[in-house]
Protein backbone atom coordinates (compact mmCIF):
# COMPACT_ATOMS: atom_id res chain seq x y z
CA UNK A 1 0.00 0.00 0.00
CA UNK A 2 1.10 3.21 -0.95
CA UNK A 3 1.04 6.07 1.95
CA UNK A 4 -0.26 9.81 0.35
CA UNK A 5 3.57 10.69 1.65
CA UNK A 6 5.21 8.52 -0.88
CA UNK A 7 2.60 9.22 -3.63
CA UNK A 8 3.95 13.17 -2.55
CA UNK A 9 7.35 12.11 -3.16
CA UNK A 10 6.71 10.34 -6.25
CA UNK A 11 4.82 13.45 -8.03
CA UNK A 12 7.56 15.85 -6.26
CA UNK A 13 10.68 13.35 -8.06
CA UNK A 14 8.17 13.25 -11.59
CA UNK A 15 7.85 17.03 -11.85
CA UNK A 16 11.80 17.42 -11.12
CA UNK A 17 12.62 15.31 -13.86
CA UNK A 18 10.23 16.67 -16.14
CA UNK A 19 11.67 20.15 -15.71
CA UNK A 20 15.43 18.88 -15.62
CA UNK A 21 14.51 17.05 -18.93
CA UNK A 22 12.51 19.71 -20.77
CA UNK A 23 15.74 21.58 -21.60
CA UNK A 24 17.36 19.01 -23.15
CA UNK A 25 14.89 18.96 -26.11
CA UNK A 26 15.21 22.32 -26.48
CA UNK A 27 19.51 22.27 -26.54
CA UNK A 28 21.11 21.91 -29.87
CA UNK A 29 21.95 18.39 -30.60
CA UNK A 30 24.95 16.83 -32.19
CA UNK A 31 24.09 18.71 -35.75
CA UNK A 32 23.80 22.21 -34.30
CA UNK A 33 26.88 23.43 -33.00
CA UNK A 34 26.47 27.59 -33.47
CA UNK A 35 26.48 26.94 -37.03
CA UNK A 36 25.37 29.53 -39.66
CA UNK A 37 24.63 27.59 -43.14
CA UNK A 38 22.53 24.28 -43.30
CA UNK A 39 22.63 21.65 -45.91
CA UNK A 40 19.14 20.24 -46.52
CA UNK A 41 20.87 16.82 -47.57
CA UNK A 42 22.26 16.98 -44.22
CA UNK A 43 19.21 14.02 -43.02
CA UNK A 44 20.01 15.33 -39.22
CA UNK A 45 18.41 18.68 -39.63
CA UNK A 46 15.26 16.69 -40.99
CA UNK A 47 12.58 16.15 -38.77
CA UNK A 48 9.90 15.43 -41.34
CA UNK A 49 8.86 15.57 -45.31
CA UNK A 50 5.81 15.30 -47.16
CA UNK A 51 5.91 14.88 -51.08
CA UNK A 52 9.76 16.05 -51.29
CA UNK A 53 12.83 13.65 -51.89
CA UNK A 54 16.16 14.59 -51.60
CA UNK A 55 17.76 14.65 -55.42
CA UNK A 56 21.76 16.03 -56.75
CA UNK A 57 22.29 18.78 -57.94
CA UNK A 58 22.32 19.27 -61.85
CA UNK A 59 26.20 19.64 -62.75
CA UNK A 60 27.02 21.90 -65.79
CA UNK A 61 29.98 21.38 -67.82
CA UNK A 62 32.00 23.83 -69.01
CA UNK A 63 32.04 24.50 -72.57
CA UNK A 64 36.12 24.55 -72.73
CA UNK A 65 36.11 21.59 -71.57
CA UNK A 66 38.69 19.52 -72.36
CA UNK A 67 41.29 21.99 -70.74
CA UNK A 68 44.13 20.46 -71.08
CA UNK A 69 45.47 17.06 -72.49
CA UNK A 70 48.83 14.58 -73.00
CA UNK A 71 50.31 16.48 -75.04
CA UNK A 72 53.85 16.59 -73.69
CA UNK A 73 56.99 13.99 -74.30
CA UNK A 74 57.02 12.95 -70.58
CA UNK A 75 53.03 12.64 -71.02
CA UNK A 76 52.62 9.48 -72.51
CA UNK A 77 49.69 8.73 -70.88
CA UNK A 78 47.73 10.06 -67.88
CA UNK A 79 45.62 6.62 -67.33
CA UNK A 80 43.28 7.48 -64.43
CA UNK A 81 44.04 11.25 -64.41
CA UNK A 82 43.71 11.46 -60.95
CA UNK A 83 44.38 15.39 -60.31
CA UNK A 84 45.19 17.20 -56.58
CA UNK A 85 43.56 21.14 -57.31
CA UNK A 86 43.45 24.11 -55.18
CA UNK A 87 42.74 27.88 -55.95
CA UNK A 88 45.79 29.41 -53.67
CA UNK A 89 44.40 32.67 -51.83
CA UNK A 90 48.06 34.36 -51.00
CA UNK A 91 48.92 34.22 -54.79
CA UNK A 92 45.67 34.50 -56.58
CA UNK A 93 46.14 31.43 -58.72
CA UNK A 94 44.76 28.07 -59.75
CA UNK A 95 47.37 24.86 -58.85
CA UNK A 96 46.96 21.49 -60.25
CA UNK A 97 49.33 18.62 -59.23
CA UNK A 98 48.27 15.51 -62.08
CA UNK A 99 49.40 11.84 -61.94
CA UNK A 100 51.04 10.87 -64.51
CA UNK A 101 52.70 7.67 -66.06
CA UNK A 102 56.44 9.38 -67.46
CA UNK A 103 56.82 6.00 -69.73
CA UNK A 104 54.06 3.19 -70.84
CA UNK A 105 54.70 -0.11 -72.58
CA UNK A 106 52.48 -3.30 -73.45
CA UNK A 107 53.79 -6.65 -72.34
CA UNK A 108 57.49 -7.29 -74.36
CA UNK A 109 57.64 -3.83 -75.17
CA UNK A 110 61.31 -2.53 -74.46
CA UNK A 111 61.23 0.09 -71.24
CA UNK A 112 59.68 3.13 -71.80
CA UNK A 113 59.23 2.36 -75.73
CA UNK A 114 55.57 3.47 -75.39
CA UNK A 115 52.97 3.73 -78.09
CA UNK A 116 52.03 7.02 -79.61
CA UNK A 117 48.47 7.55 -79.13
CA UNK A 118 47.11 7.64 -82.43
CA UNK A 119 47.91 4.02 -82.63
CA UNK A 120 46.34 2.78 -79.30
CA UNK A 121 42.98 2.00 -80.88
CA UNK A 122 44.35 -0.45 -83.01
CA UNK A 123 46.52 -2.14 -80.17
CA UNK A 124 45.58 -4.99 -77.54
CA UNK A 125 46.18 -3.02 -74.24
CA UNK A 126 48.19 -4.98 -71.99
CA UNK A 127 49.24 -3.39 -68.66
CA UNK A 128 53.55 -3.56 -68.72
CA UNK A 129 56.28 -1.10 -67.66
CA UNK A 130 54.94 1.66 -66.17
CA UNK A 131 57.54 4.83 -64.18
CA UNK A 132 55.02 7.01 -62.98
CA UNK A 133 55.62 10.89 -61.90
CA UNK A 134 53.23 14.10 -60.65
CA UNK A 135 53.29 16.99 -62.73
CA UNK A 136 52.26 20.49 -62.07
CA UNK A 137 50.30 23.33 -63.44
CA UNK A 138 49.12 26.57 -62.61
CA UNK A 139 46.23 28.69 -64.01
CA UNK A 140 44.40 32.56 -64.17
CA UNK A 141 41.71 31.93 -64.26
CA UNK A 142 40.86 28.22 -63.74
CA UNK A 143 40.47 27.44 -67.97
CA UNK A 144 43.35 28.30 -69.56
CA UNK A 145 46.28 26.37 -67.59
CA UNK A 146 50.29 26.09 -67.96
CA UNK A 147 52.89 23.95 -67.71
CA UNK A 148 55.95 25.32 -66.60
CA UNK A 149 59.18 23.94 -67.43
CA UNK A 150 60.41 23.44 -63.82
CA UNK A 151 64.01 22.10 -63.59
CA UNK A 152 63.73 19.96 -61.07
CA UNK A 153 63.02 16.34 -62.12
CA UNK A 154 65.71 15.02 -65.57
CA UNK A 155 63.43 13.31 -68.20
CA UNK A 156 65.39 12.12 -71.61
CA UNK A 157 68.74 14.21 -70.34
CA UNK A 158 66.04 17.67 -70.03
CA UNK A 159 64.66 19.30 -66.94
CA UNK A 160 62.53 21.48 -68.87
CA UNK A 161 59.20 19.97 -68.03
CA UNK A 162 56.62 20.23 -65.07
CA UNK A 163 57.53 16.71 -63.81
CA UNK A 164 58.14 17.69 -60.19
CA UNK A 165 57.84 13.99 -58.09
CA UNK A 166 58.71 10.30 -59.29
CA UNK A 167 56.70 7.69 -57.20
CA UNK A 168 53.71 5.24 -57.87
CA UNK A 169 50.22 6.24 -58.98
CA UNK A 170 48.26 8.69 -57.41
CA UNK A 171 50.27 10.71 -55.00
CA UNK A 172 48.08 13.05 -53.52
CA UNK A 173 48.81 17.01 -52.34
CA UNK A 174 47.91 19.96 -50.20
CA UNK A 175 48.55 23.32 -49.43
CA UNK A 176 49.06 23.07 -45.64
CA UNK A 177 47.75 26.46 -43.47
CA UNK A 178 47.90 24.71 -40.44
CA UNK A 179 51.86 24.38 -40.57
CA UNK A 180 53.93 26.39 -38.70
CA UNK A 181 57.38 25.32 -40.77
CA UNK A 182 57.64 26.57 -43.95
CA UNK A 183 59.87 23.78 -45.68
CA UNK A 184 56.34 22.13 -44.94
CA UNK A 185 53.99 24.24 -45.88
CA UNK A 186 53.08 21.77 -49.53
CA UNK A 187 52.40 17.99 -47.94
CA UNK A 188 52.26 15.02 -50.52
CA UNK A 189 50.81 11.42 -49.75
CA UNK A 190 50.85 8.43 -50.92
CA UNK A 191 49.41 5.26 -48.98
CA UNK A 192 50.37 1.56 -50.21
CA UNK A 193 50.18 -1.59 -48.58
CA UNK A 194 54.14 -2.07 -48.88
CA UNK A 195 55.47 1.59 -49.59
CA UNK A 196 53.94 4.16 -48.33
CA UNK A 197 55.38 8.02 -48.64
CA UNK A 198 55.07 11.41 -47.64
CA UNK A 199 56.97 14.61 -49.18
CA UNK A 200 56.74 17.95 -47.77
CA UNK A 201 57.76 21.32 -49.98
CA UNK A 202 57.85 24.85 -49.40
CA UNK A 203 56.41 25.74 -52.54
CA UNK A 204 54.95 22.61 -54.08
CA UNK A 205 57.50 22.51 -56.78
CA UNK A 206 60.54 21.37 -54.78
CA UNK A 207 60.16 18.32 -53.20
CA UNK A 208 62.39 16.38 -50.00
CA UNK A 209 62.82 13.08 -50.65
CA UNK A 210 60.52 10.44 -49.96
CA UNK A 211 59.86 9.34 -46.48
CA UNK A 212 58.38 5.84 -45.52
CA UNK A 213 56.01 5.68 -42.94
CA UNK A 214 55.33 1.95 -43.18
CA UNK A 215 52.28 -0.22 -44.88
CA UNK A 216 48.97 1.54 -45.21
CA UNK A 217 46.59 0.35 -48.05
CA UNK A 218 46.74 -0.68 -51.75
CA UNK A 219 46.23 3.38 -52.19
CA UNK A 220 47.30 3.51 -56.13
CA UNK A 221 44.27 5.49 -56.24
CA UNK A 222 42.40 8.89 -56.79
CA UNK A 223 43.54 9.52 -52.87
CA UNK A 224 42.76 13.00 -50.85
CA UNK A 225 43.83 14.79 -47.38
CA UNK A 226 43.09 17.21 -45.46
CA UNK A 227 43.67 18.82 -41.88
CA UNK A 228 40.80 18.76 -40.11
CA UNK A 229 40.92 21.67 -37.33
CA UNK A 230 38.04 20.16 -35.37
CA UNK A 231 39.72 16.51 -34.96
CA UNK A 232 43.14 18.40 -35.02
CA UNK A 233 43.94 15.07 -37.35
CA UNK A 234 45.22 15.13 -40.81
CA UNK A 235 42.80 12.55 -42.34
CA UNK A 236 43.56 10.85 -45.94
CA UNK A 237 40.62 8.85 -48.09
CA UNK A 238 41.88 6.22 -50.01
CA UNK A 239 41.76 2.40 -51.48
CA UNK A 240 41.31 -0.92 -49.89
CA UNK A 241 40.75 -4.38 -51.54
CA UNK A 242 39.38 -7.38 -49.86
CA UNK A 243 36.09 -9.36 -49.60
CA UNK A 244 34.75 -11.50 -52.11
CA UNK A 245 36.50 -11.87 -55.23
CA UNK A 246 35.31 -10.38 -58.48
CA UNK A 247 36.24 -11.41 -62.22
CA UNK A 248 38.51 -8.72 -64.54
CA UNK A 249 41.96 -7.64 -64.54
CA UNK A 250 42.53 -7.62 -60.48
CA UNK A 251 39.61 -9.47 -59.37
CA UNK A 252 42.00 -12.05 -57.71
CA UNK A 253 42.49 -9.37 -54.94
CA UNK A 254 39.00 -9.16 -54.09
CA UNK A 255 37.07 -5.86 -54.32
CA UNK A 256 37.31 -1.98 -53.82
CA UNK A 257 36.29 -0.50 -50.33
CA UNK A 258 37.30 2.98 -49.92
CA UNK A 259 39.11 3.69 -46.36
CA UNK A 260 40.11 6.14 -44.18
CA UNK A 261 43.43 6.93 -42.15
CA UNK A 262 44.21 9.62 -40.04
CA UNK A 263 47.62 11.26 -38.79
CA UNK A 264 48.49 13.78 -35.58
CA UNK A 265 51.68 14.23 -37.00
CA UNK A 266 51.24 13.53 -41.14
CA UNK A 267 54.30 10.42 -39.83
CA UNK A 268 52.46 8.07 -38.05
CA UNK A 269 49.19 6.86 -39.34
CA UNK A 270 46.35 5.07 -38.50
CA UNK A 271 45.37 1.41 -39.20
CA UNK A 272 42.44 1.42 -42.27
CA UNK A 273 39.32 1.63 -41.75
CA UNK A 274 36.74 0.85 -44.27
CA UNK A 275 33.98 3.59 -44.73
CA UNK A 276 32.20 2.84 -47.66
CA UNK A 277 31.68 0.11 -50.49
CA UNK A 278 29.25 -0.40 -53.26
CA UNK A 279 25.77 -1.88 -52.91
CA UNK A 280 27.16 -4.97 -55.16
CA UNK A 281 30.24 -6.20 -56.89
CA UNK A 282 29.43 -5.39 -60.13
CA UNK A 283 29.47 -1.39 -59.26
CA UNK A 284 32.55 -0.92 -56.53
CA UNK A 285 33.79 2.46 -55.31
CA UNK A 286 36.83 3.28 -56.75
CA UNK A 287 37.86 6.56 -54.82
CA UNK A 288 35.94 9.70 -53.00
CA UNK A 289 37.94 12.76 -52.80
CA UNK A 290 36.31 14.70 -49.54
CA UNK A 291 35.53 18.05 -48.78
CA UNK A 292 34.67 19.94 -45.26
CA UNK A 293 31.54 22.33 -45.67
CA UNK A 294 28.93 24.11 -43.93
CA UNK A 295 29.31 21.24 -41.14
CA UNK A 296 29.27 17.98 -43.00
CA UNK A 297 31.72 16.11 -45.42
CA UNK A 298 30.59 16.06 -49.05
CA UNK A 299 32.28 12.99 -51.23
CA UNK A 300 32.65 12.93 -54.53
CA UNK A 301 31.83 8.94 -54.88
CA UNK A 302 33.51 7.08 -57.82
CA UNK A 303 31.69 4.55 -58.97
CA UNK A 304 33.28 1.80 -61.22
CA UNK A 305 30.88 -0.24 -63.53
CA UNK A 306 33.81 -3.39 -64.28
CA UNK A 307 31.25 -5.03 -66.49
CA UNK A 308 30.84 -2.19 -68.42
CA UNK A 309 34.55 -0.62 -67.52
CA UNK A 310 33.19 3.52 -66.81
CA UNK A 311 33.40 5.46 -63.97
CA UNK A 312 31.48 8.22 -63.19
CA UNK A 313 30.81 10.33 -60.01
CA UNK A 314 27.92 10.37 -57.45
CA UNK A 315 27.45 12.12 -54.63
CA UNK A 316 27.79 11.25 -50.17
CA UNK A 317 27.91 13.12 -47.05
CA UNK A 318 29.12 12.14 -43.51
CA UNK A 319 28.24 13.81 -40.58
CA UNK A 320 31.98 12.51 -38.99
CA UNK A 321 34.13 11.69 -41.88
CA UNK A 322 33.49 8.43 -41.14
CA UNK A 323 29.68 7.00 -41.28
CA UNK A 324 28.60 7.78 -44.92
CA UNK A 325 25.60 8.42 -46.51
CA UNK A 326 24.48 7.81 -50.11
CA UNK A 327 22.32 10.47 -51.92
CA UNK A 328 20.52 8.95 -55.24
CA UNK A 329 22.77 6.07 -55.43
CA UNK A 330 22.99 4.88 -59.19
CA UNK A 331 22.32 8.72 -60.45
CA UNK A 332 25.26 10.10 -61.28
CA UNK A 333 26.33 13.94 -60.07
CA UNK A 334 29.00 14.19 -62.80
CA UNK A 335 27.91 11.48 -65.85
CA UNK A 336 29.97 10.43 -68.46
CA UNK A 337 29.46 11.87 -71.93
CA UNK A 338 26.66 10.61 -74.14
CA UNK A 339 28.88 9.22 -76.89
CA UNK A 340 32.12 7.28 -77.45
CA UNK A 341 35.03 9.01 -78.05
CA UNK A 342 33.46 12.25 -76.03
CA UNK A 343 36.56 13.29 -73.64
CA UNK A 344 34.47 12.34 -70.36
CA UNK A 345 32.78 9.37 -72.05
CA UNK A 346 34.71 6.59 -70.37
CA UNK A 347 35.79 7.47 -67.18
CA UNK A 348 35.29 10.80 -64.25
CA UNK A 349 37.77 10.89 -61.50
CA UNK A 350 36.63 14.07 -59.39
CA UNK A 351 38.67 16.54 -57.75
CA UNK A 352 37.95 18.14 -54.56
CA UNK A 353 35.33 20.99 -54.90
CA UNK A 354 36.19 24.51 -54.66
CA UNK A 355 33.73 26.98 -53.60
CA UNK A 356 33.68 30.46 -55.27
CA UNK A 357 31.15 33.17 -54.62
CA UNK A 358 28.94 32.40 -57.81
CA UNK A 359 29.46 28.61 -58.07
CA UNK A 360 31.18 25.57 -56.71
CA UNK A 361 34.20 24.02 -59.40
CA UNK A 362 34.25 20.24 -59.58
CA UNK A 363 37.85 19.79 -61.55
CA UNK A 364 38.01 16.14 -63.05
CA UNK A 365 40.31 13.80 -64.85
CA UNK A 366 38.57 12.01 -67.73
CA UNK A 367 38.99 9.54 -70.25
CA UNK A 368 37.68 8.99 -74.08
CA UNK A 369 37.53 5.26 -73.40
CA UNK A 370 37.09 2.03 -71.21
CA UNK A 371 38.71 2.24 -68.01
CA UNK A 372 40.46 -1.20 -68.36
CA UNK A 373 41.72 -0.18 -72.25
CA UNK A 374 43.98 2.13 -73.79
CA UNK A 375 42.22 5.54 -73.83
CA UNK A 376 43.27 9.13 -73.52
CA UNK A 377 43.31 11.42 -70.59
CA UNK A 378 42.55 15.11 -70.02
CA UNK A 379 42.09 17.68 -67.33
CA UNK A 380 38.08 19.05 -67.37
CA UNK A 381 35.76 21.15 -65.24
CA UNK A 382 32.11 21.01 -64.22
CA UNK A 383 30.41 23.38 -61.67
CA UNK A 384 27.54 23.74 -59.90
CA UNK A 385 24.86 26.41 -58.18
CA UNK A 386 26.03 27.48 -54.86
CA UNK A 387 25.33 24.78 -52.17
CA UNK A 388 23.93 22.96 -55.60
CA UNK A 389 24.97 19.93 -54.40
CA UNK A 390 21.47 17.76 -53.50
CA UNK A 391 18.46 19.83 -52.72
CA UNK A 392 14.95 18.79 -52.00
CA UNK A 393 12.06 19.06 -54.18
CA UNK A 394 8.51 17.80 -55.24
CA UNK A 395 7.36 14.02 -55.97
CA UNK A 396 4.70 15.69 -57.72
CA UNK A 397 3.87 19.35 -59.16
CA UNK A 398 0.70 21.21 -59.27
CA UNK A 399 -0.81 23.80 -56.76
CA UNK A 400 -2.39 21.52 -54.63
CA UNK A 401 0.23 19.37 -54.08
CA UNK A 402 2.75 21.35 -52.39
CA UNK A 403 5.99 19.73 -50.70
CA UNK A 404 6.91 20.45 -47.41
CA UNK A 405 9.93 20.19 -44.89
CA UNK A 406 10.11 20.46 -40.85
CA UNK A 407 13.49 20.79 -39.56
CA UNK A 408 14.36 19.80 -36.02
CA UNK A 409 15.36 22.21 -33.48
CA UNK A 410 17.54 25.17 -34.89
CA UNK A 411 19.60 27.80 -33.05
CA UNK A 412 19.26 31.03 -34.25
CA UNK A 413 22.20 32.53 -34.77
CA UNK A 414 21.52 36.16 -36.37
CA UNK A 415 18.02 37.87 -37.23
CA UNK A 416 18.62 37.36 -40.99
CA UNK A 417 17.51 34.23 -42.53
CA UNK A 418 18.47 33.52 -45.90
CA UNK A 419 17.48 30.44 -47.95
CA UNK A 420 19.30 29.17 -51.59
CA UNK A 421 17.01 26.94 -54.13
CA UNK A 422 16.01 26.92 -57.22
CA UNK A 423 12.32 28.16 -58.41
CA UNK A 424 10.31 28.00 -62.16
CA UNK A 425 8.54 31.05 -62.96
CA UNK A 426 5.09 28.68 -61.82
CA UNK A 427 6.45 27.91 -58.44
CA UNK A 428 8.05 29.55 -54.89
CA UNK A 429 9.37 28.57 -51.56
CA UNK A 430 7.01 29.50 -48.47
CA UNK A 431 9.21 29.88 -44.77
CA UNK A 432 7.39 29.15 -41.38
CA UNK A 433 8.88 30.14 -38.35
CA UNK A 434 7.56 27.57 -35.39
CA UNK A 435 8.53 27.06 -32.17
CA UNK A 436 10.29 24.02 -30.88
CA UNK A 437 6.74 22.59 -30.25
CA UNK A 438 5.43 23.68 -33.69
CA UNK A 439 3.65 26.64 -32.64
CA UNK A 440 3.25 29.08 -35.30
CA UNK A 441 5.40 32.29 -34.87
CA UNK A 442 5.60 33.84 -38.07
CA UNK A 443 5.12 33.45 -42.13
CA UNK A 444 8.25 34.93 -45.10
CA UNK A 445 7.01 36.59 -47.84
CA UNK A 446 7.15 33.81 -50.88
CA UNK A 447 10.32 33.31 -52.54
CA UNK A 448 9.51 33.53 -56.53
CA UNK A 449 12.34 33.25 -58.29
CA UNK A 450 15.89 31.40 -57.97
CA UNK A 451 17.87 33.21 -55.45
CA UNK A 452 21.16 32.30 -53.51
CA UNK A 453 21.21 33.24 -50.14
CA UNK A 454 17.77 35.71 -50.42
CA UNK A 455 17.01 37.18 -46.95
CA UNK A 456 13.34 36.04 -45.51
CA UNK A 457 11.05 38.84 -45.08
CA UNK A 458 8.41 38.27 -42.66
CA UNK A 459 4.74 38.77 -42.45
CA UNK A 460 3.55 41.45 -40.09
CA UNK A 461 6.99 42.91 -38.81
CA UNK A 462 8.07 39.80 -37.57
CA UNK A 463 12.03 39.73 -36.35
CA UNK A 464 14.00 37.31 -35.17
CA UNK A 465 16.21 39.64 -32.86
CA UNK A 466 14.46 38.50 -29.38
CA UNK A 467 14.94 34.87 -30.48
CA UNK A 468 18.54 34.93 -31.06
CA UNK A 469 20.39 32.25 -29.25
CA UNK A 470 17.16 30.35 -29.13
CA UNK A 471 15.69 27.62 -31.13
CA UNK A 472 12.94 27.52 -33.86
CA UNK A 473 11.94 24.87 -35.78
CA UNK A 474 11.50 25.98 -39.68
CA UNK A 475 8.75 24.83 -42.19
CA UNK A 476 9.55 24.79 -45.91
CA UNK A 477 7.09 24.90 -48.56
CA UNK A 478 7.64 23.90 -51.97
CA UNK A 479 6.20 24.53 -55.19
CA UNK A 480 7.98 23.60 -58.58
CA UNK A 481 11.40 24.40 -56.83
CA UNK A 482 14.39 23.11 -55.28
CA UNK A 483 15.47 23.71 -51.60
CA UNK A 484 19.37 23.75 -51.21
CA UNK A 485 19.95 25.33 -48.06
CA UNK A 486 19.18 27.76 -45.39
CA UNK A 487 21.63 30.23 -43.47
CA UNK A 488 22.01 32.84 -40.96
CA UNK A 489 23.70 36.21 -42.11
Amino acid sequence: MVSIGMVGIIVFVFICCSVIMLPSVLQAEDYNNDRTRYLLLDSRIIEETENVHLTVGVVHKDLNNPLFSEDKEWEPRFDNPYCSIIYDDEEQIYKCWYSIFIKVGPEGDAIGEGIPSDKRAWTKWEEGYRDYGVCYATSKDGIHWDKPELGVIEFNGSKKNNIVIVFDHGVTVMKDLHETDPKKRYKAFHPESENSAVWFSPDGIHWSEAIDVGPIDNGDTNNNMWWDADLGKYVCITRHWGGEKTTGLYGSMGHRHVSRVESEDFLHWSEPEIIIQGLDLRRQIHDMPVVKYAGVYIGMVGLFDIEASRQWCELAWSPDSKEWHRIQPGTALIPNGPEMGDYDWGCVFAAKPLFGKDKIRIYYGANDGRFMGWRNGYLALAWLRPDGFAGYEQIAGGSNKTGTIITKPIKVITDRLCISADVVPSGYVKVIALSPWNKKLAEGRLITKTVTDAGINWKNGFTLKKLKGKNIRLKFELRDSKLYSFSFK
